[in-house]
């Protein structure tokens, strides 16, 4: 097979005079990879300035529409960006502050959890000497031990706690501030844009940042969509197993789907805690997790794909690679950043003429990509077997 594949390869090339194929120089691929080398440096180093400001380009496109309808109704710009950014705030702060909340609250409950774990391996211990005569193992011995470091170390955590919660309160407070002056001063920005791509056209300008916005504000709205129906679908769950607090830690799971992947696997940590600690079996901690679990299938195989559909139009490999790429780059802030960074990448990658076959790469395979044989197989045969009618990519 492989060796008819080159043939008809060599065959075609011929007809067509195509045996020298003009490759881009090594000096101009040296000179791209270093400039991606030094990018990828410079991401890393200023992660701290970057990533709130990616964070509030995304929370400034979603309060756009509030900020345009203010100002449609007589709002002075500067008054219609600081009042969206105010309300979305207070809604956010108030979330954050009830995770937080929780999140205290169950690092309080440590040494409770870790007595219940140290007494479910004491548990497992004593079923496997008396089923299989078996004597406890110096492994358990090592597990008794680590647990009890666990518990003399719980005041470490509690403090580790404060100091996450306060690294996160002051990102929150820049992501706010990036938010209103990308509002306040968007058309600013617009003509900036204008002068350094003065060669272009303006009309290709706005039509490649209506495209980023359009793309933003799709997987937003979708993303939406997702965490309401896995929340709705995790709460009830836990609902039904008589876990406290079912709508919290359900929509904080939903949630946590901004994580692709991993996200709904996160947030089922909590809630299986909390079984172990309030339930008088773990088999309601078995429960949950497999409750979460089910949804994640669901949400993986049925709810993302229809609701979110094509609105971040990006390949699987493509998604994958860069969940690992942004998350070694920028640890959970990257896993959360990737796909939607990924699609703005694209866009102007469909944009710059010399970039469009990365665009092309970085976007998701169309129907004639999945048939039985490839087009330039068909291609291939048709002309061994004589056909000349040409094949399209939409055939």
């Amino acid at each position: 097979m492989a060796g008819r594949l080159l043939y008809f390869y060599h065959r075609i090339l011929s007809e067509h005079n195509l045996e020298q194929l003009k490759f881009a120089s090594p000096l101009r691929i040296a000179s791209i990879l270093i400039i991606l080398v030094i990018c990828f440096i410079i991401l890393s180093w200023a992660a701290d300035v970057i990533v709130p400001l990616l964070f509030s380009l995304i929370f400034s496109s979603m309060l756009f529409p509030i900020c345009f309808r203010l100002e449609k109704w007589g709002c002075h710009k500067g008054l219609s960006a600081f009042t969206a950014i105010l309300v979305a705030g207070i809604i956010t702060a108030l979330f954050l502050g009830i995770v937080i909340t929780q999140l205290i609250h169950l690092v309080e409950q440590a040494p409770q959890f870790i007595r219940r774990i140290s007494e479910l391996v004491d548990k497992a211990e004593s079923y496997v000497a008396q089923r299989y005569h078996i004597e406890k193992s110096a492994q358990a011995d090592h597990v008794h031990q680590q647990l009890k470091k666990l518990l003399d170390n719980s005041s470490n955590y509690f403090s580790s706690t404060m100091t996450f919660t306060t690294n996160l309160l002051t990102n929150f407070v820049l992501i706010l501030l990036f938010s209103f002056f990308l509002l306040y001063l968007r058309a600013f920005f617009l003509e900036f844009f204008y002068k350094v791509f003065a060669s272009s056209e303006k009309s290709l300008i706005d039509e490649t940042l209506q495209k980023i916005y359009e793309v933003i504000q799709n997987y937003l709205l979708g993303l939406l969509k997702v965490i309401c129906i896995i929340g709705a679908l995790n709460s009830i769950g836990l609902w039904i197993l008589g876990i406290e607090s079912p709508l919290f830690f359900g929509f904080l799971g939903g949630l946590l789907v901004i994580i692709p992947y991993i996200g709904i696997l996160i947030g089922s940590a909590l809630p299986v805690i909390i079984a172990i600690i309030t339930k008088d079996s773990y088999w309601y901690a078995v429960g949950v997790f497999g409750v979460f679990m089910f949804v994640h299938i669901l949400e993986g195989n049925l709810i993302t794909p229809y609701v979110v559909g094509s609105k971040v139009s990006i390949n699987p490999l493509v998604a994958v690679f860069s969940l690992l790429l942004f998350g070694k780059l920028w640890g959970l802030a990257g896993l959360i950043l990737a796909l939607p960074v990924t699609a703005i990448c694209k866009i102007i990658f469909d944009t710059l003429p010399g970039f469009k076959a990365v665009g092309f790469l970085l976007g998701k395979p169309r129907k004639y990509h999945f048939k039985r044989h490839s087009i330039l197989y068909t291609k291939l045969k048709s002309r061994t077997n004589g056909g000349s009618t040409p094949i399209t990519p939409t055939e």
